[in-house]
C-alpha cells in the first residue's frame, strides 16, 4: 500500500471534529431493521489512515452506564416493529478498544432480555475470536446471530492499492468458518464504485467479489454504492476531479448480472437513503441520476428490499430497465 496516501488520508481525518460528547448513540430504521451505533473513539484503521472512503465518526468511548441508557432509549423510541437489530460502533463493536469487555458484556445482558430474535454485530474480521463467540453464544442462546464484516472487494490488489485496505483472504475465510462452527451467519460488505477503476472494472470487480463471497460461505452480501464523504481521501480526489460518483444505473446493472441463485441474499445499503450528520455544512455525496429517473430508482430500491424473492427481484430489475424514461442507463452501458 502507498504509505504517502495513507499519511495523507490520516491527515485529512485529523480535521474531522469529534462527535458531541452528549450524543452517545445514533439510530437508523428501515424495513424492520433497527441499527444502533454507539459512540466510540473510532475505528483503529480509520484513525491510522486506512480505507480511502470510510468515515463513521470519531469521539470518546462510552461507559457501561451510558451504553445501557443508550440501548434502552433506542429500543423504547423505535417507531416500528423491529425484526432485526444491528449493533455497531464507529468501527468494530467487538474491538475492546472501542467497546470495553465490561460494556460488551452489559450489552449482551440487555440483548438477552428483549424479544428481538435476529441480532447482527458489525465488526472487523480480525476481532472475531473464539472467546467472543463463546461469550455471545452463552448469553444469547435463543437468538439468530450474524456478523457483518467489511471486505469491499475480494481482489487483494484492488483493496490494497485503490482502497488502502489490508485483508488476508485466507484468514477472512477462516473467520467465516469459525463463525459457522458456532451456527452463526456471516454478512459481508461489498463496494461498487472503487476509485481508479474504469466503470467496467468497477462492475466486474463487484460482481466477482459477490460471487467469491457466496462461494466461500457468506450468507448475505450487503452491497454498498460508494458515498463520497467529507474528511476522506476520496473526497479530496472528488474535489480535484480525479473521481466521479457512480450512477445509480451501475448498481442496477450489477444487480442484473448477479446470478439468480444469489439474488435473494443481496441487501442494499447507503444508496442515498441516509447520511451522517456533519458540522460546517459538510454533506455526503451519493450516486447520481437525472431528475427523470430518480424517483423510479428510489422506489425500486424500496421494493427490492421489501421482498427478497429472487424471481420477484429479477422481474423488478427488468421492469425498471425496460420502462426507463431517460438515457442514463444507456450512458452507463
Amino acid at each position: 500500500m502507498d504509505t504517502n496516501l495513507i499519511l495523507k488520508n490520516k491527515q485529512i481525518r485529523e480535521k474531522r471534529p469529534l462527535t458531541d460528547d452528549n450524543k452517545k448513540y445514533s439510530v437508523y430504521e428501515n424495513n424492520g431493521v433497527l441499527q444502533i451505533c454507539f459512540k466510540s473513539i473510532g475505528c483503529r484503521y480509520y484513525l491510522n489512515g486506512f480505507c480511502i472512503m470510510c468515515d463513521y465518526g470519531k469521539g470518546t468511548n462510552i461507559t457501561k452506564e451510558e451504553l445501557e441508557k443508550a440501548f434502552d432509549e433506542a429500543i423504547s423510541k423505535s417507531k416500528y416493529q423491529v425484526k432485526i437489530l444491528l449493533l455497531n460502533s464507529y468501527g468494530s463493536i467487538l474491538d475492546n478498544d472501542e467497546i470495553s469487555i465490561e460494556c460488551f458484556y452489559s450489552l449482551l445482558n440487555k440483548l438477552s432480555k428483549i424479544d428481538i430474535k435476529n441480532i447482527i454485530f458489525e465488526t472487523h474480521y480480525t476481532t472475531i475470536t473464539e472467546e467472543k463467540l463463546l461469550m455471545i453464544k452463552e448469553k444469547l442462546k435463543n437468538k439468530k446471530i450474524s456478523f457483518e464484516l467489511g471486505l469491499e472487494s475480494a481482489n487483494k490488489k484492488i483493496r490494497e492499492n485503490y482502497l488502502l485496505k489490508n485483508i488476508d483472504n485466507d484468514l477472512f475465510i477462516e473467520k467465516i468458518n469459525l463463525i459457522h462452527s458456532f451456527n452463526m451467519n456471516v454478512l459481508t460488505n461489498i463496494l461498487i464504485g472503487t476509485p481508479f477503476l474504469s466503470t467496467k472494472e468497477q462492475l466486474d470487480d463487484s460482481l466477482n467479489s459477490i460471487i467469491w463471497c457466496f462461494k466461500n460461505g457468506v450468507n448475505e452480501v450487503d452491497l454498498f454504492p460508494i458515498n463520497v464523504k467529507p474528511y476522506t481521501l476520496l473526497k479530496k480526489l472528488y474535489d480535484s476531479n480525479d473521481y466521479n460518483v457512480i450512477s445509480h444505473w451501475l448498481v442496477i446493472e450489477l444487480l442484473k448480472r448477479v446470478p439468480i441463485e444469489y439474488l435473494s441474499n443481496i441487501y442494499l445499503a447507503w444508496y442515498g437513503n441516509r447520511e451522517l450528520e456533519y458540522e460546517n455544512n459538510e454533506y455526503t455525496i451519493f450516486p447520481s441520476s437525472c431528475p427523470k429517473c430518480y424517483d423510479d430508482i428510489m422506489n425500486f430500491y424500496k421494493s427490492f428490499l421489501a421482498n427478497n424473492d429472487s424471481i420477484y427481484r429479477k422481474n423488478l430489475i427488468n421492469e425498471l430497465i425496460t420502462n426507463t424514461k431517460c438515457d442514463c442507463y444507456e450512458k452507463v452501458l
